[in-house]
């Protein structure tokens, strides 16, 4: 027993990852694989019961900890909201009016999907992708692939994406400024997407002026939730920023506060737009998807909170520095493995961030944090769009009759490009 308390601490933490991979794999929810992991990793670091205990309950109630909690419940209710009133379903009809620019229909749909973060969400646009691509021979290889990349285009900056929080909530990075250093990773993302899928077929003729005035003014009133959520999340902001300047103790105000209002008001107008009956909102409240989220959120704040009490990390900073290895080696790895063997966002930023995070801390590089979380969400994102195991991926595949080994010759160019654009970011960000 006691050669195993004198195992080296990055060997310890390696075990406690593939532990975390084995509950995951026997269909274990993430936040029981991270809840499990985090007393794992407290005995293994000779923590004491009490300590585990305090250090769980200290995680669960930290301010950021129940912020997150509403942010994603919110974020989540909206989107079911959307979706159940069938306000989704007419926001992508109400566009097909405005162009039939077929690059452009089979780009939009599916990244119109992707502006709210649903899990499987690919397989919602796949059959609108299937019919705009009825009169070109495309062949399943590439409508699979294009479904599926222009999903995930938001992933890197969408204020709505739950990994995005999160890893702002762990970085300590404003939300707002992690989205402006991000969104040239989604524009490239997209024009990468053009290069490769879109550019060889053929252009088709817009519809008349008049077809096309009525479908946008339809496409705006149907896109007004998510306007919503981002025009009032600016607005409070900047209106929370002038009056902290007449009444200071506004400006302690948290971050997030601006976002929570705007998606208060937004649900609202979902429900009041649509009429939506009470015993569908209860629906939504107790959806299992929804819950299971919030449990999983949990689960990564334990776990960083286990992982921060336990000094786990400062020694295999330690055992890092003596072995020479390069942070950046470790910064890019570890969310890049744990993103393809899970195939969840969420997933890579819970369960590595806070490592990498303490790691930067530990060797005195917090002041590059905004860099190297860049870099560390570039190649987790990588990980995510590769794994075998993401549900999008499967799904799409799984609609458009393909076997998911075909698919990954058509990501390696995409996917590489996207590399050298995020070490590129990363490198610029260091410069700031």
């Amino acid at each position: 027993m006691h050669v195993l308390f004198n195992i080296a601490a990055l060997i310890k933490l390696a075990v406690v990852f593939v532990f975390i991979i084995v509950l995951i794999r026997q269909k274990l929810s993430l936040g029981t694989a991270l809840v499990a992991a985090s007393i794992l990793l407290g005995l293994w670091f000779r923590l004491s019961a009490w300590q585990i205990g305090a250090s769980i309950i200290d995680s669960l109630i930290a301010e950021r900890t129940v912020v997150l909690f509403v942010v994603v419940t919110l974020i989540l209710i909206l989107s079911h909201s959307m979706e159940k009133t069938g306000q989704m379903t007419r926001l992508l009809d109400s566009f097909r009016g405005i162009s039939q620019n077929i690059r452009l229909n089979l780009a939009i749909f599916p990244a119109i999907i992707g502006l709210l973060p649903m899990p499987g969400g690919a397989i919602f646009s796949a059959p609108m992708v299937q019919e705009m691509s009825n009169h070109e021979a495309l062949r399943p290889g590439h409508k699979t692939l294009i479904n599926y990349w222009f999903r995930h285009i938001w992933e890197f900056c969408w204020p709505l994406y739950p990994g995005v929080i999160l890893a702002c909530a762990l970085s300590g990075i404003d939300l707002w400024a992690f989205v402006l250093v991000q969104f040239p990773l989604t524009l490239f993302t997209a024009w990468i997407g053009y290069l490769t899928q879109l550019r060889s077929i053929p252009v088709q003729k817009h519809p008349s002026a008049a077809d096309s005035d009525q479908s946008r003014g339809r496409f705006l009133i149907e896109l007004t939730p998510i306007l919503l959520v981002v025009g009032g999340a600016l607005f409070f902001g900047v209106l929370i920023y002038l009056l902290g300047n007449v009444w200071p103790p506004l400006k302690s105000t948290r971050t997030e506060v601006p976002l929570i209002v705007a998606l208060v008001i937004s649900i609202f107008w979902v429900w009041r737009s649509n009429h939506m009956a009470f015993r569908d909102m209860k629906r939504i409240f107790f959806n299992k998807s929804l819950l299971s989220m919030i449990f999983m959120i949990a689960g990564v704040m334990v776990f960083q909170g286990v992982l921060k009490d336990s000094r786990a990390v400062s020694e295999i900073s330690q055992s890092l520095t003596s072995a020479r290895v390069p942070i950046i080696l470790v910064v890019a790895l570890l969310p890049f493995l744990v993103g393809s063997i899970t195939g969840i966002t969420v997933a890579f930023v819970g369960t590595t961030f806070p490592i990498i995070f303490a790691l930067l801390a530990d060797v005195g590089m917090a002041d590059q944090i905004l860099a190297y979380t860049v870099l560390a969400f570039c190649a987790g994102y990588l990980g995510v769009l590769l794994s075998p195991l993401h549900i999008c991926l499967v799904l799409t595949c799984s609609y458009f009759k393909i076997d998911m080994p075909r698919i990954y010759p058509r990501l390696a160019l995409p996917c590489a490009a996207i590399a050298a654009a995020g070490l590129l970011s990363f490198w610029i960000n260091r410069l700031i």
